[in-house]
């Protein structure tokens, strides 16, 4: 008996282990995709319809996870980080409406998700309990980082005035909420207690 507690302990160690070393690719993945996002548009800013687009389809997909955040999150700061994204990327998507109507362009957003923030959601749905937490967290820091990168690009850049007025007033609100995830998303398997900041 004693022979066989030891097998299995071993054995859950040797697995623990393992999953300690995919979180860690797993987060060395999100930074390599972070430095990429934030690099994306560096070199040349996009077009209004572009930008419109890539801003929709932000707010879109963060309404979205934050949804499943407030519904799934373990922890208290999840659920009320997911709910802040709840409203401030719907108060964002409206502004956005405005914005593009102001400026007389006439095109029309996603109606819904690309494949790419498709997965992303499909993944959070698949998820429970703190594994959901951190890769809420994780999704987010890196959907921040491309959104900040997009808006600042734009706002410095932008062909619009209108769509430029939104990426300088839409900066700030985006900059709180990477800054609350800067200080507050956990490392892989740390216990998540911060409260967001309202």
């Amino acid at each position: 008996m004693r022979i066989a507690l030891l097998i299995a302990a071993s054995l859950l160690a040797a697995a623990c282990n393992e999953r300690a070393g995919d979180d860690n690719r797993d987060a060395g993945s999100a930074d390599a995709a972070t430095n990429d996002a934030a690099g994306a548009f560096a070199d040349q800013t996009p077009g209004a319809l572009g930008f419109a687009e890539a801003a929709a389809m932000s707010d879109m997909y963060e309404v979205m996870a934050g949804n499943i955040a407030v519904e799934r999150g373990e922890s208290a700061a999840v659920r009320e980080f997911g709910q802040m994204m709840i409203a401030d990327h719907t108060k964002a998507s409206r502004a956005l409406q405005q914005a593009i109507g102001g400026s007389g362009q006439d095109f029309s957003m996603p109606a819904s998700l690309d494949t790419e923030h498709q997965a992303q959601i499909d993944i959070l749905q698949s998820l429970q309990g703190g594994a959901f937490d951190r890769e809420y967290l994780t999704q987010q820091m890196a959907a921040h980082s491309k959104t900040l990168a997009l808006l600042k690009a734009y706002a410095g850049n932008g062909d619009v005035a209108e769509l430029r007025q939104f990426a300088q007033s839409t900066i700030p609100v985006v900059q709180k909420h990477a800054d609350w995830l800067e200080s507050n998303a956990p490392m892989p398997g740390a216990v998540i207690s911060a409260t967001p900041a309202q």
